[in-house]
């Protein structure tokens, strides 16, 4: 198998003792990482305990999706089923889309370990999806939990290996690689919805459609949405920074505590926007208010030429039997020289008071 064979070349590459060289169940991935001599390869489950006992770091991660309570238990080591921090997980159901604001990024402590819940935002045609990544630190041990694809996991996966052999100095490195990333994926959302910003203030400009106002609504909802989720991150990201802890070094503390500025100026830009679609808004209207304000005068203008007219042709269309105008000779022209006078009179004046 061509997954067998990858296993074993890992393996292969690292100077540890003999491992599995397949995992236990396609859903849990296990990983040891040696700072002593750059080492890193695949696990079996049960080898935890000794891996961390040898002075190495191990990386446990679980896909909730694919794989039952009873399953975990059977194949997780009893001291680590029964940890607090991770046994919460094995009758908890994560999903990795949420209703908006029911699931937000949070922090727990205990002595023994921290557990630290991601909720991402994932750009979806629906709107924002939100991504749940649950992550528990412990002594020599990081345990991951999520609920189908995570793509913040999926990034650090592409990376943490390049880091870990050129850089990294104590575990907690993966800490910094897991906020890094989550704080990316907010950044490339905020990127696109940047240039539909742009585009609906253009088409404002031009005009207030139906369908230009429809996208100004789903754009105005994913912004607070992505709000909704960044504003919480920073908080985890404060009262992570502010207390110092052993199981994450003072290195790695000062990394991520330079990354509450960043979130700062992210909750800054989508406030900006949401400003900016308002702007636009408010200047369509107000466009669309003096067009209307504009024909509302013409249409006043032209009724007020016409309603001296009206009055004549109402007066002398009624049927009365004594109407001495009726008998002149040339009362048909003077009508018509009367209404001519009044129409130009009425015209001028409107001219010089701007009204036409």
């Amino acid at each position: 198998m061509t997954y067998g064979l990858e296993v074993t070349l890992m393996i292969a590459n690292t100077t540890a003792p003999p491992r599995s060289a397949m995992p236990a169940h396609p859903a849990i991935h296990a990983e040891f990482l040696d700072f002593r001599d750059r080492s890193r390869g695949l696990l079996h489950p049960a080898e935890i305990p000794a891996e961390i006992a040898a002075g190495r770091f191990v990386w446990l991660d679980v896909d909730r999706a694919g794989v039952t309570a009873e399953e975990l238990t059977a194949l997780l080591p009893d001291g680590l089923v029964h940890q607090p921090a991770v046994a919460r997980f094995f009758a908890a159901d994560h999903g990795d889309a949420v209703e908006d604001g029911r699931t937000v990024s949070a922090l727990s402590r205990t002595d023994e370990a921290i557990h630290i819940r991601l909720v991402g935002a994932r750009d979806a045609t629906e709107g924002i999806i939100s991504e749940i990544l649950d992550v528990v630190i412990m002594s020599g041990l990081l345990v991951t939990f999520h609920q189908g694809r995570c793509g913040v996991l999926d990034a650090v996966r592409g990376d943490y290996i390049s880091d870990f052999e050129r850089h990294a100095a104590t575990p907690s490195f993966l800490v910094y690689e897991f906020w890094d990333k989550q704080i990316d994926q907010f950044l490339s959302v905020q990127r696109r919805l940047d240039e539909e910003v742009e585009t609906i203030r253009l088409a404002l400009r031009q005009s207030a459609d139906e369908a230009t106002l429809t996208r100004l609504a789903d754009v105005s909802s994913r912004l607070l949405a992505l709000r909704k989720r960044v504003l919480p991150a920073r908080r985890v990201l404060e009262e992570l920074v502010a207390r110092k802890t052993t199981l994450i070094s003072e290195a790695t503390l000062e990394f991520l505590g330079k990354m509450i500025d960043t979130l700062e100026r992210l909750l800054a830009d989508i406030t900006a926007n949401r400003e900016i679609l308002e702007s636009a808004m408010n200047f369509s209207l107000t466009v669309m208010t003096h067009r209307t304000n504009l024909t509302m005068n013409r249409l006043a203008v032209v009724s007020t030429i016409f309603l001296p007219l009206t009055f004549l042709c109402g007066v002398y269309g009624m049927n009365f039997e004594v109407m001495p105008e009726l008998e002149w000779p040339h009362s048909y022209a003077v009508f018509w020289v009367v209404s001519a006078i009044i129409t130009v009179t009425l015209t001028i004046v409107l001219k010089r008071a701007r009204l036409l």
